[in-house]
């Protein structure tokens, strides 16, 4: 088991009410008494982590983490290179379903990963030319427009649809996004209107522009 892992594994362990003896410490991680011990001289000096050793019951523990000083936290995502690899495979394709629109939003996350599996010397095979999806293609929609319409959906919150009608004309819709449905011909979200009860199901395509409305305010 390598130290990110173990350090993981003992950061669970001190979180117990109980606390954990030495003794368990090394059943738990196999490993030797020297070995626990500098791990927790790493999370006590490296990562502020508050262990105190309670002579009375023979346990070391986490103390309430109520003192002033540096905060405790364990740095970094405890992924194994092939958990990575896997997370990374995910996000590419969902990358390529709309890469001007999901691409950018899984940007971040994916150069950490890339940057990973490079420190551990986990060849990347080709991923990017080795994942082919074929999807429609993402309707005409801006990228501001399409991250408003995302945030409204996951914080249940109303929004002002601008859509395009049969006729060429623009009409007006207010509701709640409630989901958003990404078929192998089209791309739909399912809207509660304001005035009514039974979900309509939008077109993507038809959307024109993309308001959130926050109480009696409406954010561009």
């Amino acid at each position: 088991m390598k130290k990110a892992q173990r350090i993981a594994r003992i950061n669970v362990l001190l979180r117990q009410p109980q606390g954990v003896t030495m003794a368990q410490m090394r059943d738990d991680l196999s490993v030797s008494r020297i070995t626990v011990c500098r791990d927790l001289d790493v999370m006590r000096d490296e990562m502020h982590a508050p262990i105190v050793w309670d002579r009375g019951s023979g346990v070391y523990r986490l103390e309430a983490e109520n003192q002033t000083g540096p905060a405790y936290m364990l740095p970094g995502l405890w992924f194994t290179p092939q958990q990575a690899y896997a997370l990374l495979t995910m996000q590419n394709m969902v990358a390529q379903i709309a890469p001007n629109l999901l691409g950018p939003f899984l940007d971040p996350m994916r150069g950490l990963l890339k940057h990973m599996l490079y420190e551990a010397d986990f060849h990347l095979f080709g991923l990017d030319q080795k994942i082919e999806i074929d999807m429609p293609a993402m309707p005409t929609l801006g990228d501001l427009d399409f991250n408003i319409l995302l945030e409204a959906l996951v914080n249940d919150q109303s929004v002002r649809l601008t859509l395009a009608t049969p006729a060429g004309k623009e009409e007006t819709l207010v509701g709640l996004p409630l989901k958003l449905r990404i078929a192998a011909d089209t791309w739909c979200i399912d809207v509660r209107p304001e005035s009514g009860n039974t979900p309509l199901k939008i077109d993507v395509g038809q959307i024109r522009k993309v308001v959130a409305i926050s109480g009696d305010v409406e954010e561009e």
